[in-house]
């Protein structure tokens, strides 16, 4: 019987691990579509700026298709996620505002996205009983070829 526990504890381990980079990568492609929102007026006068507003709209609409949410960030069928998804921050470091330091504790030092975001996730076995709250954090550079 311990056998059996161990087992069902190690790989609800592993398969939290391998959610949580799913999440991540979630999160990280949700933060690279910020990029859309280059203000390129400012941009003609050589200066990289993400306007706040839009670049939130657009990383919400991009989270809720990544992961597989409503509107109100609840999970879709199909979502990895087990409850309610909550932001915690979300952050547009543009170049007048750096070095600055991220919710994580940080720096940042280049024009970048940050978000963090806690999703409850359903072990396989410990999920009978629980669900665990995920939390996820990833500052996201400029990719390349963006200004391009």
């Amino acid at each position: 019987m311990t056998g059996v526990m161990m087992f069902a504890l190690i790989f609800d381990i592993g398969y939290l691990y391998v959610r949580r980079e799913a999440i991540k990568q979630a999160l990280d492609f949700s933060n690279m579509a910020v990029y859309k929102e280059v203000d390129t007026g400012k941009l003609a006068d050589g200066k990289l700026y993400i306007n706040e507003t839009p670049g939130q709209n657009t990383f919400l609409a991009y989270l809720q298709s990544n992961l597989k949410l409503d509107g109100s960030l609840n999970p879709l069928p199909g979502s990895m996620a087990s409850g309610q998804v909550t932001v915690v921050s979300f952050e547009i470091y543009n170049q007048n505002e750096l070095p600055a330091t991220d919710s994580t504790g940080n720096i940042v030092e280049e024009v970048s996205v940050h978000s963090r975001i806690i999703m409850p996730v359903q072990p396989v076995f410990s999920g009978l009983f629980t669900s665990v709250n995920l939390p996820v954090a990833i500052t996201t550079d400029m990719p390349d070829g963006v200004l391009d």
